[in-house]
């Protein structure tokens, strides 16, 4: 049965003041160190350098967006020229972005350091349009004509010009018009330029419209297997009769074409918690089976002119982490932080069992044992100096030990160290009381002194 005079123990303020709130001092100022030293969290919004209106760059960004805003990311995107300017953004520390679209072999000769690929995405053909009727002599079909090459700053530009010059033209026996995307479009459409060349996706809207427009004919590249020789970041891909459309039979013959492929490209400082993510969405827009892919092709870690970034390559191999499969991105990556922070939490919490309950042990029984030396101080006296006259002096010293202890209130686990005290202060105190009191220790000592 429980005692009705027992009462509920009290919290210690000593094992709040001495024990846990060091202890607690200890492990924040751990968490906090390991928090620096971890790389702080994600990202939850991005920006995106992508392309022109028209262009499939832009087109993709725009999916992108709505897949990496179900999993709690914001995506904005940024207009551009195309890879080159792109690729200038990515290497400007000073430009506030953080991945963007980058046609292959683009970047060749431009400073690539601190930037990485996250994987090639699609095959980007080299689309060539002629304006009339192609004529039979290919001398004829480019040399003195007016050829919109791409927009400066894209990556169309630099390869196209850079395929005429080994093709030997050049400004000198050709009028070169920097227009892209539908720039160029409309300037071929309108008779202002004669061939316009596009590097870009069959599903670009610019491409869909001009393999539609009559009086504009999609020319084949004649000795195509022997570029990739000369150019090898290039590849041959052959678009069948009706490939585009079966209904209208668009094209209406076979066509090989010259191929780059695109790529996702990121700065290095890109939190590597946002790659799965971004991987997962790329392999949701691209990895299905297009007019060149085959199903499951794209996106691959393959090698180009950028490196590879080695925690996409470890997602193409592995794929997203354990806790990135089973749960939304936000919630994965604070499971992931907290995770490594349990590490520092649980390394410090062992040495701390080890050290907390012998410094708590030490703290109680001070409360008690440091009335140990008063009691042992008082006794020597007493053993020493056992004068009746000192005997008032000695109860009153012993009573003022005695009150300390009334007013020490050690834990319930600690009370045995308090008892064993006062057993020991009632242990003096009837040594104390065996000397006599002074009146009758002079009395007897009368008594002995007066003869009979």
């Amino acid at each position: 049965m429980k005692s009705p005079w027992r009462q509920k123990p009290k919290f210690s303020r000593e094992y709040l003041l001495f024990v846990l709130v060091p202890a607690i001092l200890v492990l924040a100022a751990t968490l906090l160190f390991f928090y620096f030293l971890i790389r702080p969290g994600p990202p939850r919004t991005l920006v995106m350098t992508a392309g022109s209106e028209g262009g499939a760059y832009l087109a993709y960004a725009q999916r992108y967006r709505e897949m990496l805003a179900r999993e709690g990311i914001t995506l904005k995107i940024l207009l551009s020229e195309g890879s080159l300017e792109n690729l200038e953004r990515l290497a400007d520390p000073g430009f506030r972005v953080d991945i963007g679209f980058v046609q292959g072999g683009s970047a060749k000769g431009s400073d690539l350091s601190g930037l990485v690929s996250l994987g090639a995405l699609y095959y980007e053909p080299l689309w060539i349009f002629h304006r009339g009727e192609v004529p039979g002599d290919r001398r004829k079909l480019l040399r003195g004509r007016r050829l919109a090459v791409g927009a400066p700053g894209s990556g169309t530009r630099k390869v196209v010009l850079e395929l005429l010059a080994a093709n030997g033209v050049d400004g000198s026996t050709a009028s070169l018009l920097d227009l892209g995307g539908m720039s160029a479009a409309a300037a071929i459409k309108e008779g202002r330029a004669d061939v316009a060349f596009f590097f870009a996706s069959p599903n670009a809207p610019v491409i869909r419209d001009l393999l539609r427009t009559k009086g504009i004919d999609l020319i084949p590249m004649v000795r195509a297997e022997a570029y990739p020789i000369h150019f090898p970041l290039l590849s041959v891909v052959r678009l069948p009769a009706g490939g585009i459309d079966l209904g209208e039979n668009i094209p209406p013959r076979d066509v090989n074409l010259l191929a780059d492929v695109a790529q996702l490209v990121a700065r290095e400082s890109l939190h590597p918690a946002v790659i799965g993510p971004l991987l997962e969405v790329a392999r949701k827009v691209h990895g299905g089976h297009g007019v060149f892919e085959r199903a499951g092709e794209f996106p691959a870690p393959r090698a180009g002119d950028i490196p590879m970034s080695e925690d996409a390559v470890r997602y193409y191999k592995s794929g997203p982490p354990f806790l990135y499969r089973h749960l939304p991105f936000w919630a994965a990556s604070i499971a992931t932080r907290a995770a490594l922070l349990l590490i520092p939490i649980v390394g410090m919490l062992f040495p701390l069992t080890k050290i907390v309950p012998p410094v708590y042990r030490w703290r109680m029984r001070s409360r008690i044992y440091r009335w140990y030396g008063d009691l042992m101080a008082l006794e020597s006296d007493l053993r020493s100096d056992p004068d009746p006259a000192r005997r008032s002096e000695y109860l009153d010293r012993l009573s003022w030990i005695d009150g300390q202890i009334d007013n020490t209130r050690p834990p319930l686990s600690f009370a045995q160290e308090r008892y064993h005290l006062r057993m020991h202060i009632d242990a003096v105190r009837a040594r104390i009381r065996e000397i006599p009191e002074k009146g009758s220790a002079e009395a007897d000592q009368n008594r002995k002194t007066t003869p009979r």
